[in-house]
């Protein structure tokens, strides 16, 4: 039997299964809409925030205006007690209490340190950041200004204050993620996750359903041709519609959302099929090990979560244990997500991920090998059978 012959019955069987078609094709390119939207806002902002001013001095009043200004926070209550701004912090009306204590001004006159207290839902670190961020700068800036004024009232000239204020700059570079952008941080990595999970699922479904129809005493394609040839049509057409997909994200979709992408668009590719190759060949190991084509779905979709924190991006892998990681060295998606990484957002050469591409190839040939023993296999079995 010819090459092309299989393929194209190959072929009619993937495209002609709903299923397969609707998670290779519809589940990827909805992913990449759908995904990014909730990080779409870069920053939290104008959070709500009440004050208890137990001082009513000017300073007071002074950082309860700084407060609001900061784009940060916005000061919807001015309550009389903490006891009332605890239970609008309870009752979820605000997401934060700022407590200015009685006799500030006085203290600070007296030069002993008066103590502002930030009470904030810490269940969200976003916006509990956010809160802390906007009332150490309002805070901070209204300290600034009390200090240069006492240097001020001892005779040392405004620009001598500034520098006894501030001997020293802090410039700081971000390296990588120059805004610190959430989208920036996690997309490009979860669009590799997607790309893995959405093609292991349709390789899955596929080859689940194959040992369903073989178990039934079906004949067909995967019954007449021979094993190198099953093995080499779904490499080459899921291949080719993952290479297609992949093009996709790291070309619109990148541009779309406003993701860096740096990397030398031959090294960039060269590894991408690697990575496409190994997670083709793993899809088609797992899809053998499938009695039916249900069990696909349900089994790769609860691997993502452990995948999320093992690989680490999301978890840094200095606080994972090490047998963790390895264990998820084996699946293709974690050496892909470190390779892409440092390829397309740090600026690396193909061979300074030269470890990613070698774990990638040896995937390559342990899991085919796998699935064509299991492919054989089971056609062995069934036609005993």
């Amino acid at each position: 039997m010819k090459f092309i012959e299989v393929l194209i019955a190959e072929a009619k069987l993937i495209f002609t299964d709903v299923a397969i078609v609707l998670t290779i094709i519809g589940g990827v390119i909805l992913y990449s809409f759908l995904y990014p939207q909730p990080y779409a806002k870069e920053s939290v902002s104008s959070l709500s925030v009440t004050v208890v001013d137990l001082d009513k001095s000017n300073i007071s009043r002074s950082i309860v205006f700084k407060l609001n200004a900061t784009p940060q926070i916005d000061v919807v209550r001015q309550d009389n007690s903490q006891n009332d701004a605890l239970d609008a912090l309870e009752h979820t009306l605000v997401k934060a209490v700022v407590i200015i204590p009685a006799h500030f001004q006085r203290d600070l006159t007296l030069g002993v340190s008066p103590t502002i207290a930030v009470g904030a839902d810490s269940s969200y670190f976003l916006i509990y950041g956010s809160i802390l961020e906007g009332a150490m700068r309002a805070v901070l800036t209204e300290g600034a200004k009390i200090k240069v004024a006492n240097l001020l009232k001892h005779q040392m000239p405004l620009s001598g204050a500034k520098d006894a204020y501030t001997p020293f700059s802090i410039n700081s570079i971000n390296l990588f993620n120059k805004n610190n952008s959430y989208t920036q941080y996690v997309i490009p990595a979860v669009f590799i996750l997607i790309l893995q999970q959405t093609l292991l699922i349709g390789l899955g479904i596929f080859g689940g359903g194959i040992n369903e129809r073989m178990r039934a005493g079906e004949y067909g394609i995967y019954r007449d041709a021979k094993t190198y040839q099953l093995l080499l049509s779904r490499v080459v057409i899921f291949g080719t519609i993952f290479f297609v997909h992949m093009l996709f994200y790291f070309g619109f979709s990148y541009e779309n959302f406003h993701i860096t992408h740096i990397a030398n668009i031959v090294e960039l590719l060269t590894f991408g099929v690697l990575f496409l190759l190994a997670t083709v060949m793993f899809g088609i190991f797992l899809g053998s090990l499938f009695s039916s084509r249900e069990i696909a779905t349900p089994v790769i979709l609860f691997s993502s979560l452990p995948l999320v924190f093992s690989v680490g991006f999301i978890w840094p892998l200095e606080a994972i244990p090490s047998f963790v990681h390895t264990i998820a060295l084996a699946v293709p998606v974690t050496p892909a997500i470190h390779g892409f990484l440092e390829l397309n957002q740090m600026g690396a050469t193909f061979e300074g991920i030269r470890e990613y591409a070698l774990i990638l190839v040896v995937q390559i040939a342990i899991y085919g090998f796998l699935g064509y023993y299991c492919i054989n296999k089971n056609r062995n079995f069934n036609e005993q059978v």
